[in-house]
């Protein structure tokens, strides 16, 4: 059984990591759907590591896919490890084979962290991002 807080007001208890996946892709869903109908956009800061990846994958199915105006949707990082995009560990590299390639996104809005370059370099060009 999982415990995870990730709404302000309660706690949620959850079965196993496929009813965390939907329960994220869910709230995401959500979040993204009220700031566009709010301010007509949405920037999304994307988490690295292995936890996320479940619920990036069925953000990108069908069922979910469809129901987000990702045109609207300008997609950054939150974290990135010091190795090139196509490198096994590049948090970058997991969003995109389980997201971002499943979505129509101007190329522009898809703003990734270099993590091949120095990180104190890497840093200063993302905050100018």
């Amino acid at each position: 059984m999982l415990r995870i807080s990730m709404f302000p007001d309660h706690c949620l208890i959850l079965a196993d990591n496929s009813e965390l996946d939907r329960a994220v892709a869910s709230k995401l869903l959500e979040l993204v759907e009220k700031a566009i109908a709010e301010r007509g956009a949405c920037s999304l800061a994307l988490a690295g590591g292995r936890t996320p990846r479940g619920a990036y994958r069925l953000l990108g199915q069908d069922a979910f896919r469809r129901q987000i105006a990702w045109d609207r949707v300008e997609l950054f990082w939150s974290d990135e490890r010091s190795v090139p995009p196509e490198h096994p560990d590049s948090n970058y590299r997991m969003a995109l084979e389980s997201l971002v390639a499943h979505l129509d996104m101007r190329p522009e809005a898809i703003h990734r962290i270099l993590g091949e370059a120095e990180p104190d370099t890497a840093a200063s060009l993302y905050a100018k991002e």
